[in-house]
């Protein structure tokens, strides 16, 4: 299916419980599409974010995206597509409402892709590595050129602050902090021993993510771009390396928001080629004169165009793993 042979050493041709040393690095760049919030569990703090050291010692503040939350989103968009192919299972008896396996329940089935590929721990035994490993991701531009604050209120129908029954006024007021539009965010997807159909499955479920952060419903659209995909024996440098080489770079000519997109593929491009020779270990770095990357990109795009083909890989790899019974016919 990947038209990319040089690549296909470093893809499982079977699911193996043990390691293998076959890391295939996803390097993206999340842009936001619109005002959004990123920020840890619960509600009313404001937006995560970091001082770090960037390459030249000097502190930066900069906005994350938890690594939690960035699987979360992919996970949940390719549940989506079990479900509807009745690829979710229960883990012992009918499979029910209650039964089915689901996020945030502690109810593993233990035989979808999701469980064989973003790992499952339960308390009574059984557990499978993840096999997708992320960084948290961090903005390129530092957090006071891409934040902003608003203040919000929740009118009565006569538009005022004050109750038209009571006269008294709305205690509801308040103030959110937010990433701004046009914020690039760099990340690395690290997959680690998987099939091509895997491969296959977590690239859709990274394009085909459109949502990220708090109240998704109504804000925080994001955009994935991915710059390149590499192969290696060894797992290669962190997002924080990636993003402070990538930023070096970017000091050559004038930092302010917004950034350019395809400027920033440039340097992030550039910044994955100075680093790789650091890498004790053999890679294969697609080049771009040869257009790998479109080409893999494009054969994805035309299998998730067509539902049947879509279902038919699905199938394969649930009735692939070792444990699973596979769906029924």
């Amino acid at each position: 299916m990947i038209n990319c042979e040089k690549l296909k050493p470093f893809i499982s041709n079977e699911y193996r419980n043990l390691p293998e040393s076959r890391y295939i690095s996803i390097f993206l760049i999340r842009t936001t599409q619109s005002e959004a919030i990123f920020r840890t569990e619960g509600s009313g703090e404001g937006c995560s974010r970091e001082i770090i050291a960037d390459n030249d010692g000097k502190s930066v503040c900069r906005s994350i995206i938890s690594k939690r939350k960035q699987i979360a989103v992919e996970r949940r968009e390719g549940r989506q597509l079990l479900r509807k192919y009745n690829l979710l299972f229960a883990n012992k008896g009918e499979i029910k409402d209650d039964t089915v396996c689901s996020m945030n329940r502690n109810n593993p089935c233990e035989k979808c892709i999701d469980c064989m590929l973003y790992g499952y721990a339960v308390g009574a035994g059984g557990a499978q590595r993840s096999r997708v490993i992320s960084d948290d991701a961090f903005s390129l531009l530092p957090f006071d050129i891409i934040s902003d604050k608003k203040t919000f209120n929740a009118l009565y129908e006569t538009g005022t602050m004050r109750d038209p029954v009571t006269k008294k006024p709305s205690s509801s007021i308040n103030e959110d902090e937010y990433i701004i539009p046009g914020a690039h965010f760099l990340d690395i997807e690290v997959l680690k021993d998987v099939t091509e159909e895997e491969f296959i499955y977590v690239i859709g479920n990274i394009l085909r993510s459109k949502r990220y952060g708090a109240i998704t419903s109504r804000i925080g659209s994001v955009t994935n771009t991915i710059v390149s995909i590499i192969g290696s024996d060894t797992e290669l440098f962190s997002t924080l390396e990636w993003i402070n080489e990538t930023e070096s770079d970017l000091k050559m000519s004038n930092i302010e928001h917004p950034q350019p997109l395809d400027k920033v593929i440039i340097s992030a491009k550039k910044s994955i080629y100075s680093l790789i020779p650091k890498i004790y270990g053999h890679c294969y770095v697609p080049d771009d004169n040869k257009k790998e990357l479109e080409d893999i990109l494009n054969t994805v795009k035309q299998i998730y165009s067509d539902p049947k083909k879509v279902e038919e890989i699905l199938k394969k790899l649930t009735n692939s793993y070792p444990r699973n019974e596979g769906p029924k016919k």
